[in-house]
């Protein structure tokens, strides 16, 4: 089997399959290349299944308009001189997206970067499975887990029987402050993310403001969305097979709670599912949110109402229902508590 150099990725894309197929017109048309030049290495070359290297016989050839690509891909990479302008210009934070992208049911995806990448490389897998070797060590990785990869580190990583990836290049100084953290707690190159569903709005904001074009102002809204990206991996991210931390269990316990708002529970529940003392459980739980528990439901369901409020006609006893009060002069109370205005006098207040 070959693997073919794709110029447009930096790293070897398909099978020698997929380019049959790209030859023969049944793989999409997703990017149309010029004749390139290709350098093919064999598949005995880079000993995947055993985890080794090995050297890797090259050798060059031209290969005129290959179509390379999978179905429903999406993908955007920076003009080089782009790149550069964006890190150069004096712009609120120094860190680029360079290349972004989603590959969903990616069978045959596979990389090589011998020589690495000049970026940081970051790869959430949300569906199937895949495979990442750096250092001459091969990992598996599965939903929910993340792929981070240093600049100029020698790796090579894929699927054979298919993936859904989200993928990023991160350039600029900046990088490394969350690369550092990411090393310091032994989180490379593989963690784990309970909460991972939540970086999916990163990605795509970062891939819809890059489609838009390349003015500053559609890259400095990518790279702030690139820098929360970041700061939730750093957040969120724990070793695989660790279990999470207290505090990691908290969170998660938050972020349930804004999740399933409508749904009653208690204070002894949610510190039992934490593995905690009720108090040690409360006590963490105002530190990272500010709230106590009940609090915080009582304000993700009152957030819930007053979008009900701004967007709807329903009259208050419907709003208070959906919001899981049964009585509506007690959703009343609590909402004044904490709006310092009645539903009314909300509903009435001019917005936007």
């Amino acid at each position: 089997m070959l693997m073919e150099y794709n110029p447009f990725a930096d790293g070897i894309l398909s099978t020698r399959m997929r380019f049959l197929q790209a030859r023969a017109g049944s793989a999409p048309a997703i990017g149309l290349y010029p004749t390139a030049m290709v350098r093919r290495w064999s598949a005995a070359g880079v000993g995947m299944q055993r985890g080794g290297i090995g050297n890797m016989a090259q050798r060059e050839t031209k290969i005129p308009h290959i179509r390379e690509g999978f179905p429903g891909q999406r993908m955007v990479v920076l003009p080089r001189p782009t790149l550069e302008k964006l890190l150069a210009a004096d712009l609120p934070i120094k860190m680029v997206p360079s290349d972004i992208g989603y590959f969903p049911d990616a069978a045959g995806h596979h990389i090589a970067r011998p020589d690495g990448c000049p970026q940081s490389i970051f790869i959430l897998c949300v569906r199937g499975e895949g495979w990442v070797m750096t250092g001459g060590r091969k990992r598996q990785v599965v939903p929910g887990q993340l792929i981070t990869l240093l600049p100029h580190t020698p790796h090579f990583y894929g699927s054979d029987n298919g993936w859904t990836i989200y993928w990023v290049h991160a350039a600029g100084i900046r990088t490394a402050y969350f690369t550092t953290m990411l090393s310091h707690r032994g989180l490379l190159p593989v963690m784990e993310l309970p909460t991972y569903l939540k970086l999916i709005p990163h990605f795509e904001e970062i891939l819809e403001h890059l489609s838009m074009g390349y003015s500053n102002s559609h890259a400095v809204v990518a790279m702030m969305a690139l820098g929360h990206l970041l700061a939730s991996i750093v957040t969120d991210g724990r070793s695989v097979g660790a279990i999470p931390s207290a505090e990691q269990r908290v969170r998660l316990a938050a972020a349930n709670l804004r999740s399933n708002w409508q749904r009653s529970v208690s204070v002894p529940e949610l510190s039992k599912a934490c593995n905690l003392s009720t108090s040690h459980f409360s006590g963490l739980f105002k530190k990272i949110t500010g709230y106590s528990p009940l609090d915080y439901l009582l304000r993700a369901r009152m957030q819930r109402a007053a979008e009900m409020m701004d967007n709807t006609a329903w009259p208050l006893k419907r709003i208070a229902m959906e919001a899981g009060f049964g009585d509506p002069l007690y959703f009343s109370r609590v909402f004044r508590r904490i709006y310092k205005l009645s539903p009314t006098e909300y509903r009435q207040r001019p917005k936007g």
